[in-house]
């Protein structure tokens, strides 16, 4: 494979109990985490299993440097942002198809670069501005969708088939900042929900952050890029605010123009969160430098944390990623793995055989490895 690009992001704290109400959002002191070292936490008391397996390099599927690889449980979906093309492998990493066509027709997507999925129905949703292209993950073409204040947010799979999206320049209305859409499988509105717009600021352009969505306990989580918090929306469409971020003096600074890539990273940016019924991830960075915070629900701590693969002797785990129920997936490229060390005790014996065997066989310029933990 070509050089896979994917950020290898280290951690730097030490946990410390945390105040939260019952039955209200926990607050996360992210401001204070990035003061402290981090804590080395085993997989093995996160995690009761790990696998590493390689996607499948073939001609017909050679992923790029820009790619996106989502864990969709029995399948793994990657979207290829410079040849603007999805392929589907199975659980294992074996090719199976291509997914939909690049191009003008009907049943093609102009765009190409973001995208997300429906597991449970095993659908692709493509984003092109303002339609979403729905493809079943053998390839076929089912709908194309109409989401016209999609932009470049993101979405994700509601209750049954419907469709909550936002868009992601919603404060350009200052008088109506419609900025989350709950649609159903044919486009038509359900609800809206507007979005926070900070009083007198003037809004640039911000890159160091995005609109992050997840799935958890049958409802939708969502981070707006924006605002250090996290809102959960129900099965019965109610939005409610479940965590709180606090970047005290660090918090993102919506007039900042970060065209300027030294402009980006000045304050707390997350990338990524994921919930599992136990643990919450968050992936930020502050000054370019990386942080995965992990918060365990039964202890009530938080802490940043570098996580240590005990049960196959393997690579240092970087949540969130991509992940499905209580699974957490990430691609790792082959010069990664091949130049970072190994943890040096194995609890399954198996698991680091099979790993043991990968590092053997594959080549640098091969489709990249998959890393999938179960979490306890």
């Amino acid at each position: 494979m070509k050089s896979f690009t994917f950020c290898i992001l280290l951690a730097h704290v030490l946990a410390f109990p945390l105040f939260a109400q019952k039955n209200a959002a926990i607050t996360l002191n992210l401001a204070k985490a990035i003061t402290q070292s981090p804590k080395t936490v085993m997989l093995s008391e996160l995690a009761s299993d790990v696998r590493y397996f390689p996607l499948e390099t073939t001609d017909n599927c050679l992923l790029g440097n820009e790619c996106s690889i989502v864990y969709a449980g029995n399948s793994i979906i990657a979207g290829d942002a410079q040849t603007r093309s999805f392929y589907r492998f199975d659980k294992n990493g074996k090719f199976m198809n291509k997914i939909g066509q690049h191009g003008q027709g009907p049943e093609e997507y102009a765009v190409g670069l973001l995208f997300f999925t429906d597991p449970d129905n095993q659908k692709l949703y493509v984003q092109d501005f303002q339609d979403l292209i729905c493809y079943d993950f053998n390839g076929k073409f089912i709908r194309r969708i109409p989401a016209p204040h999609l932009n470049m947010g993101t979405g994700a799979v509601s209750s049954g088939e419907s469709i909550l999206y936002c868009d992601n320049n919603y404060f350009i209305r200052k008088d109506n900042p419609q900025q989350l859409f709950l649609i159903d499988g044919n486009g038509k509105k359900l609800k809206s929900w507007k979005g926070y717009i900070e009083p007198g600021k003037k809004y640039g352009i911000n890159l160091s952050t995005r609109d992050v969505m997840y799935l958890h306990g049958g409802s939708v989580y969502f981070k707006p890029a924006l605002e250090n918090l996290v809102y959960k929306i129900d099965a019965d469409r109610k939005k409610t605010l479940a965590w709180k971020l606090d970047c005290s003096g660090k918090d993102v600074d919506v007039s900042a123009n970060e065209i300027d890539p030294a402009k980006r990273f000045k304050s707390i940016a997350v990338q990524q969160v994921f919930e599992t019924d136990h643990y919450f991830f968050i992936l930020y960075v502050f000054k370019n430098e990386g942080f995965v915070g992990l918060y365990d629900k039964q202890k009530k701590s938080f802490s940043n944390v570098i996580i240590k693969d005990d049960l196959a002797a393997g690579f240092d785990f970087t949540p969130p990623g991509s992940g499905l129920g209580n699974q957490l997936a990430n691609a790792r490229m082959i010069g990664y793995l091949s130049k970072n060390k190994r943890y040096s005790k194995a609890l399954l014996p198996a698991r680091k055989k099979e790993l043991d065997e990968l590092m053997n066989r594959v080549d640098e310029e091969d489709n990249p490895v998959m890393v999938v933990v179960t979490f306890k």
